[in-house]
């Protein structure tokens, strides 16, 4: 509990003043001894100990009451929600998921999560803690601690401004953890703004139980996590997932793929006006949407035939979260999809270089060459959207390990003879001596290579077989594994937005069935391909984060902002022929967010306080009790005034 006039506290001692003087008045009187009364006082001390005990709940009732209106006055705040009832913090840190999925709005009010969480918890910190404790802002863009002088500051900071990017929160935790480790921050209240959005807490990532211990290790720290799970209803979001520029003899034209996502289970058809803006031209194409799912393929809009190059967005009607109702695309001509396999074995090679030749889409042109480890010098590195590299690990440091780290796309096969090296945090193990075939147990088909098909359908990896399997050790994401702790696919955790990927297994007809069956070895290689695609061209697509632009003068089509800010708003920008479409990651459509029991079980064996949020709730986190200690005065009155009445042995008799 805190107070907004603290001073006045130091009246608190008045609230000994009836006790002064009852004490006061008991050694003013005079005492006269006379014989009459010595029986009178015999009888008395038979009653003395219940008389004693009625004065001092007298006494206690009236320091209560005047103690009660002292409490009154100083404007007591409310200390449950915030947890300060053990005082104030030396330093308070603010984590905030200024996420694309926290701009969820209230339509009446047109306030989002990420305003609503901001404006109560600047209330709340002014009113309890207000400049006696420091106060830190790390937020999921740039995850660099920054003091405020004010809590007021948390709604005004354009760090604190939506954004169109994902979150980290485990790497938001561990900035802070590394703030109170570097600092020596003392007692220290850690509060957690979030969604709860599943893609965002990453819950079965293994830095959760890195951090619990890091943060069991300091004392006297706090966790309050202010949460908005509540998912956006009757939902719509939308998304292009490729551009092409088609020309013939007659016309030119856009073909694009769009998807539209219901975020609940379709009841009836809902007929759809989508918006298509393309420079100055803006059209309008009613759709039905029957299902959950919408896909339009290689839907057409005419261009000029002199448009070379360009850019445009799609809309949707507004709903509860704007942020996914317009997605924003470029086009120019298309590069040419080149890739690079660096092998030397043949049984190796072979198969892949006829699945990255083989045209995914018949409108692109693709290239694949071949180069022996000794020649991996050679590859042109600006021009290669994906590398498959089936040699030795690089040794850190040298300038094909740092060439590899900017690459576009990575795919790593396992040699042979594999080294101790390590790249983006994975290495090699050794190779699996049984030669009896394993099947894939598990794989994530929500997201990455192994994802479903645009209609719905599973890749058929529950048919492939793996004779041979190479271990694959450190900390990634994985995507498939063999038996229970196996894994064959695997994401590494890099910081460069470039992807990488391990897979355990060779195409090769002695190791697995991936050359035979060749849907999946398919699939994988080209989703890989097109990954890596979106840094090539004059037109790129990319998801908005802090590293999504690179170097150059950026100009930002439309509304302005800070420098900073340009790669974390979804938009166009242009920076000589470059032109660029930021989007939101698509995993921020997702309508998954974390329980609270979930929740709990992240902060396990952690001081923390959970306090679920409605954008609607107008309530604040912290609240002025004095009505609270005006009842207990009242209470403290009227006992005193019970105790204080005559007993009846005491009242006058009826006509005397």
């Amino acid at each position: 509990m805190t107070f907004l006039v603290p001073t006045l506290l130091l009246a608190l001692p008045l609230a000994a003043l009836p006790v002064v003087i009852h004490l006061i008045h008991l050694y003013r009187r005079r005492q006269v001894r006379w014989a009459a009364m010595m029986f009178l006082r015999m009888a008395q001390r038979m009653d003395q100990g219940l008389s004693r005990l009625r004065q001092i709940l007298i006494l206690a009732f009236r320091v209560l009451a005047v103690a009660a209106i002292l409490f009154v006055i100083t404007r007591p705040m409310a200390g449950g929600l915030l947890g300060l009832t053990g005082g104030l913090p030396d330093t308070v840190i603010v984590l905030l998921d200024r996420s694309a999925s926290m701009e969820q709005q209230d339509l009446a009010t047109g306030t989002s999560k990420r305003s609503a969480g901001l404006a109560k918890l600047s209330q709340a910190l002014r009113d309890t803690v207000g400049t006696r404790s420091k106060l830190v802002l790390i937020e999921n863009a740039h995850l660099q601690p920054q003091a405020l002088e004010n809590p007021e500051s948390l709604t005004d900071l354009p760090i604190t401004a939506p954004t169109d990017t994902g979150a980290d929160v485990p790497a938001l935790l561990q900035s802070a953890l590394d703030y109170i480790s570097t600092n020596q921050t003392g007692r220290t209240d850690v509060w957690v703004l979030s969604d709860l959005h599943q893609s965002d807490w990453d819950a079965s990532s293994g830095r959760w139980q890195t951090l619990r211990s890091g943060f069991t290790s300091r004392k006297g720290v706090r966790f309050h996590l202010l949460t908005y799970p509540q998912p956006a209803a009757l939902n719509l979001s939308i998304a292009v997932e490729r551009v092409t520029r088609h020309e013939t003899a007659e016309k030119a034209e856009l073909l694009l793929d769009v998807r539209i996502t219901r975020s609940e289970a379709a009841k009836e058809p809902l007929k759809l006006p989508l918006r298509f803006i393309v420079g100055d031209v803006s059209t309008t194409f009613q759709t039905e949407l029957k299902d959950s799912t919408l896909i339009l393929q290689a839907h057409a809009i005419p261009i000029a035939k002199t448009m070379k190059e360009g850019h445009g967005r799609i809309e949707l009607p507004t709903d509860t979260l704007p942020s996914d109702n317009v997605f924003h695309f470029v086009f120019a001509e298309p590069p040419v999809l080149r890739s690079v396999i660096v092998s030397d074995e043949e049984a190796t090679f072979r198969p892949l270089q006829a699945a990255l030749e083989s045209a995914a889409d018949p409108m692109r042109k693709y290239a694949c060459s071949i180069l022996p480890p000794s020649r991996a010098a050679e590859i042109p590195w600006d021009d290669t959207a994906l590398i498959i590299w089936h040699a030795p690990l690089p040794k850190e440091g040298n300038l094909i390990a740092k060439q590899l780290s900017h690459a576009r796309s990575t795919l790593f096969l396992p040699p042979e003879m594999p080294n101790t090296n390590t790249f983006a945090g994975l290495k090699w193990g050794k190779w699996d001596g049984s030669n009896k075939p394993a099947r894939v147990s598990w794989w994530r088909n929500d997201a990455g290579l192994l994802a479903n098909t645009r209609s719905g359908d599973a890749l058929p990896l529950g048919d492939l077989e793996v004779q041979r399997h190479c271990e694959i050790l450190g900390e990634g994401t994985p995507l498939a594994r063999l038996g229970e702790n196996q894994t064959l696919l695997i994401r590494a955790n890099a910081a460069s937005e470039n992807p990488v990927w391990f897979l355990g297994t060779l195409p090769s007809s002695n190791a697995s069935t991936l050359a035979r069956d060749g849907v999946v070895m398919f699939a994988m290689l080209h989703r890989a391909l097109n990954e890596g695609s979106r840094g090539l061209g004059k037109a790129q697509q990319r998801e908005a984060a802090p590293n999504a632009l690179g170097p150059g003068i950026w100009k930002r089509h439309g509304e302005t902002f800070l420098s900073t800010e340009l790669p974390l708003r979804a938009g166009i920008l242009q920076s000589g022929d470059r032109l660029v479409a930021l989007n939101r990651p698509p995993q921020e459509d997702a309508s998954d967010f974390l329980s609270k029991n979930a929740l709990g079980e992240l902060f396990a064996g952690l001081d923390h306080h959970i306090i679920e949020d409605e954008v609607e709730n107008p309530t604040s986190l912290a609240s002025e009790i004095w009505r609270t200690f005006l009842f207990l005065m009242a209470i403290a009155l009227l006992g005193e005034a019970v105790l204080c009445m005559p007993s009846k042995s005491q009242l006058p008799l009826a006509g005397a």
